[in-house]
């Protein structure tokens, strides 16, 4: 019996992509004033019939440091990683935290019900439900 093998060649790009981005690290994120880096938080974006839920990884953040709006279809949540400044000096031998602005803005398929999006962030995690506008849920044409 032959073995069958199932060819994924984008699979092997994008672990190409991964492993690029391991080796080179931080090396080529841009920097936004001087010592700070621009990051984008990792997102995850499901649809169903009658909304959208959008998860945004946003660990150590105050909720108060966290912006969100919806314009044009689009959602933005933005932010700032702030760093609590000790009075004395401290000696880094390593410092990998990220600081600094963040922003990330996803254009949405369909047009959503802004004034019933709701926002809930626990443990770090960002969950913003956008409920379809009316004309965009999908509805059952009757035949005649």
């Amino acid at each position: 019996m032959a073995n069958i093998m199932r060819r994924r060649p984008f699979s092997d790009l994008l672990d190409l992509r991964n492993e690029m981005d391991r080796l080179l690290g931080d090396t080529f994120r841009a920097f936004d004033d001087g010592d700070t880096f621009s990051w984008k938080p990792a997102l995850d974006i499901e649809e169903n019939n009658n909304e959208f839920v959008v998860s945004a990884e946003l660990p150590g953040i105050n909720k108060e440091d966290i912006k969100i709006s919806i314009t044009d279809n689009n959602l933005v949540i933005s932010g700032e990683v702030t760093e609590k400044k000790d009075v004395q000096e401290k000696n880094y031998h390593l410092k990998e935290r990220i600081r600094g602005n963040f922003n990330r803005a996803v254009a949405l398929p369909t047009s959503v019900d802004s004034n019933n999006a709701e926002a809930n962030y626990e443990d770090g995690i960002l969950t913003v439900r956008l409920p379809k506008a009316e004309e965009a849920k999908p509805r059952e044409i009757e035949i005649k």
